[in-house]
C-alpha cells in the first residue's frame, strides 16, 4: 500500500530524544494511510495493509521495520524480556498463539525495536543510559492496578542490572482524567495497592446509584514509576488525552469501542554511528 501523501509525525519526548542511538516515538491518526494508520491486525480489517502501516510508522520513527518486536496484549504485569532475532513477529501477520501473552516487553538488543499498541490505555516508555536497556509497558487500568511500571523497572533490574534511579521514564497519549471514568472494581484494585496520595481518584455524581470516579491514569502511574525508584525528574509525560484529541489518536471511549489503534516504539540503534 502507497503512503504518499502521509503527514502525521510521530509525537516525541524531550527527555528521549535527547539519546543519538535511541529511537522512540507515538503514531497517530493519519487520514492519508489505512484506516488512519491502525497498526492493529484485530482492529485493522486487511493484515496486509496494517503491517503497511506498521512498516511506514517504523521507517518514520528511524526503526527496521522488519524488525518490530509485538506481542499479544492480554492486561496483564507480565514483562518479556526480548533476546535476539527470535523474537521478531511484525514480518508477517500471524495468530495470537504465536506471540507472548503480556504486557511489557524489556531489553539490551540492539536493532530490536519495541512495539506495543494502544488507543486510551497508557504507554509508559524506560531506558536505562548505563547499561543500554530499553522498555515499552502497556498500562490499562488492569495493568495500572497491578502495577505493571513497577514490575517494569523491577524486570529490568532483575535481568540486566538497572538501578531505578538512572532510569528514564515516559509517559505517552493516554485517556486523560477529564475523560476517564470509572467504577468500584477499578477503584478498589488501586486503592489496594495503598499509595497514600488520593488524588489519583476523584469521585463525581453518581448516576442511577452506581458512584463513580475520575481516574488518572498518568499520575497513577507516575506514583507507581516513583515507588519503584524512578526519581520524579526523570519521568516525563506527554499530557496527551487521547479522548480529547481523538482527531489525532484512536480512543476506544471516544469511539464508542470501534478505535483503531496507534503503536508506541522504542529501539536502540546498534551504535551512536547510526543517529
Amino acid at each position: 500500500m502507497s503512503t504518499v501523501g502521509a503527514t502525521h509525525q510521530p509525537h516525541q519526548l524531550a527527555t528521549f530524544a535527547q539519546f543519538p542511538h535511541l529511537r522512540h516515538g507515538f503514531t497517530g491518526r493519519d487520514r492519508a494511510l489505512w484506516r488512519d494508520g491502525d497498526v492493529s491486525y484485530r482492529t485493522g480489517g486487511d493484515p496486509e495493509r496494517v503491517l503497511a502501516n506498521r512498516h511506514h510508522w517504523a521507517t518514520m520513527i528511524g526503526v527496521e521495520p522488519e524488525r518490530l518486536v509485538a506481542i499479544h496484549i492480554v492486561h496483564s504485569n507480565h514483562v518479556v524480556a526480548i533476546d535476539g532475532d527470535s523474537w521478531s513477529f511484525s514480518t508477517a501477520p500471524r495468530t495470537f498463539d504465536e506471540v507472548p501473552r503480556a504486557d511489557a516487553l524489556i531489553t539490551t538488543t540492539p536493532n530490536t525495536p519495541l512495539f506495543l499498541t494502544f488507543a486510551d490505555c497508557t504507554p509508559l516508555l524506560f531506558f536505562d543510559p548505563l547499561h543500554n536497556v530499553i522498555g515499552l509497558a502497556h498500562a490499562g487500568w488492569r495493568g495500572t492496578v497491578t502495577d505493571i511500571a513497577g514490575e517494569t523497572v523491577r524486570a529490568m533490574q532483575t535481568q540486566y542490572g538497572s538501578d531505578p534511579t538512572t532510569i528514564i521514564a515516559g509517559i505517552g497519549p493516554a485517556i486523560g482524567r477529564c475523560c476517564y471514568i470509572v467504577d468500584e472494581p477499578v477503584v478498589a484494585g488501586w486503592q489496594a495497592l495503598g499509595l497514600p496520595d488520593t488524588a489519583v481518584l476523584e469521585e463525581i455524581a453518581p448516576v442511577a446509584g452506581r458512584r463513580q470516579w475520575r481516574f488518572d491514569l498518568a499520575l497513577a502511574n507516575r506514583q507507581l514509576l516513583e515507588r519503584a525508584g524512578v526519581p520524579a525528574t526523570q519521568i516525563e509525560d506527554a499530557a496527551i488525552c487521547t479522548s480529547c484529541q481523538v482527531a489525532h489518536y484512536p480512543s476506544h471511549r471516544a469511539e464508542a469501542g470501534q478505535a483503531g489503534r496507534f503503536a508506541a516504539i522504542i529501539g536502540l540503534c546498534s551504535s551512536t554511528s547510526e543517529a
